[in-house]
């Protein structure tokens, strides 16, 4: 296989990125404007995801059209693809197009009102995750077919819309067509992601009874958007006349923890009834310690105050399973580690009651390695959380994905971004993230956040850095050529 080797091309590769710098971002923030998050709203066979990811699809199908790539197809608005070359399909390059709903604490822009700063810095949802990569791919295929460079093998674009709830864009896909020989995704970080630890989902569930939930000064708790979001804002009303306790000392005791906790805080009183607003960080649940999780502040506001009733036992348990500032379940029992995919994370990420029905649910996020099991991780947590108080647990767990490093198409993947970059001691690693390839064999994450960089995925303010998008085009037209040509 041939890679580019003569700096003709790859000179003409820049140039080509340099003329349509302009291009690029327009056709990223068309992209950016759209709320393509999933919503029940508008959602029916036509719009498997809502109306939002169905035109966010629409849009990337009228890019690839307009740039003319070869058998442009829509399946049914799960995703849209593209091809480049000829002869048998080597790879897939796969992003998607849907984002995370914008939560709260934007102080740049609104989410979907992208915005280029002085310095270079892209803001607005989907700028990385993953709108931005996507279009980097896009341009990286435009490039290659419209300066002509030969391909000998089939390249195909796979633009999803529904990565960040479940995958089921994919599967509708996968079940129609068959994978390539080899698979990469722009959903993550460089240098490159050979092993993502496996995903899990917790929920719980405790029904009290009307007695119960009458006789607790708790009223409701709210918190979370997605399970693999870390929640920004948490807020809980209290009845503080049914514990015996006054408003003000309420307030006191959650300001005091609000402050150990590092997060904001705000207090509003009617009467006895108080309602208490705990914000936080937003972030990605796979990395958890980058944010500053509302809900488990929240929780310890609950512990500290002298409430005795039922509803307020069970936050209290839950609690010293998920103490605010632990990530990887060390209260909980399950804290587990292995060489090849690394430490577990886990995060309480949802919460919602209501004491007009007594019901509670809560969802937690768990990024596990390839040593988690039923003997040290499934049962231990759901044992714990039993005996915390909920009725219901319900543990689903999608196992570690790994490539070998050491793989021809690894070490391709990788040459490509040590040229472009000149990071020639870049090394593959294991992240908790499950990326689009997570269920794809020889598949891996591929760009496009730079090492050390949190470009906020899954919080407010997520951004793109100008100079990295236009290097990924050229790392990926690098790559593309390396492996199909």
């Amino acid at each position: 296989m041939s890679e580019i080797k003569n700096t003709d091309n790859a000179v003409r590769i820049r140039e080509f990125i340099d003329a349509r710098k302009n291009e690029i971002l327009d056709d990223l923030f068309g992209l950016m404007r759209i709320d393509s998050s999933y919503t029940e709203e508008g959602r029916d066979e036509k719009h498997p995801f809502g109306s939002g990811s169905a035109r966010a699809l629409s849009a990337g199908e009228d890019l690839l059209n307009k740039y003319g790539f070869d058998r442009v197809k829509n399946y049914d608005n799960y995703v849209v693809t593209a091809d480049l070359g000829e002869g048998e399909r080597e790879l897939d390059v796969l992003a998607h197009l849907d984002v995370v709903p914008a939560g709260e604490g934007w102080s740049v822009t609104d989410p979907f009102k992208p915005l280029l700063t002085d310095d270079g810095i892209i803001y607005g949802r989907g700028s990385a995750d993953d709108k931005g990569p996507a279009i980097a791919a896009i341009y990286a295929m435009r490039a290659i077919k419209e300066l002509e460079i030969p391909l000998r093998r089939n390249v195909r674009l796979v633009l999803g819309g529904c990565e960040e709830l479940g995958l089921g864009d994919l599967e509708y896909y996968f079940d129609r067509e068959p994978h390539a020989r080899y698979s990469f995704s722009p959903d993550a970080d460089y240098p490159l992601i050979n092993a993502e630890r496996g995903i899990s989902g917790t929920e719980i569930v405790k029904r009290f009874s009307t007695s119960e939930a009458g006789n607790s000064p708790l009223r409701s708790i709210h918190a979370g958007l997605r399970r693999n979001m870390i929640p920004y804002s948490a807020v809980c009303v209290i009845d503080a006349g049914k514990a015996g306790i006054n408003a003000s000392e309420v307030a006191k005791i959650a300001a005091s923890v609000a402050r150990r906790c590092g997060a904001g805080l705000d207090v509003k009183t009617d009467g006895n009834v108080i309602t208490i607003d705990v914000r936080g960080v937003g972030g990605h649940a796979s990395t958890p310690e980058n944010g500053l999780n509302s809900l488990t502040c929240l929780m310890e506001i609950i512990s500290a105050l002298p409430f005795d009733d039922e509803v307020s036992k069970l936050v209290r348990g839950l609690s010293k399973l998920y103490p605010f500032g632990v990530h990887h379940g060390e209260s909980a029992g399950i804290d587990i580690s292995d060489d090849i995919s690394g430490r577990i994370s886990s995060s309480f990420n949802v919460t919602h009651y209501d004491a007009e029905n007594g019901e509670f649910k809560a969802i937690i996020d768990s990024r596990v390695p390839a040593a988690a099991s039923e003997e040290n991780f499934m049962g231990p947590l759901k044992k714990a959380l039993l005996n915390a108080g909920a009725d219901d647990v319900n543990i689903s767990l999608n196992p570690c994905h790994y490539v070998p490093k050491g793989s021809e198409f690894v070490q391709k993947l990788l040459a490509s971004y040590k040229k472009v970059t000149g990071d020639n001691g870049a090394e593959p690693f294991a992240i908790g993230g499950g990326t689009y390839v997570h269920n794809i064999d020889n598949g891996v994450a591929f760009g496009c956040a730079m090492p050390g960089v949190d470009n906020r995925m899954h919080g407010p303010d997520e951004f793109m850095l100008l100079d990295v998008l236009l290097k990924s085009i050229e790392i990926f037209a690098d790559a593309i050529i390396s492996i199909c040509g």
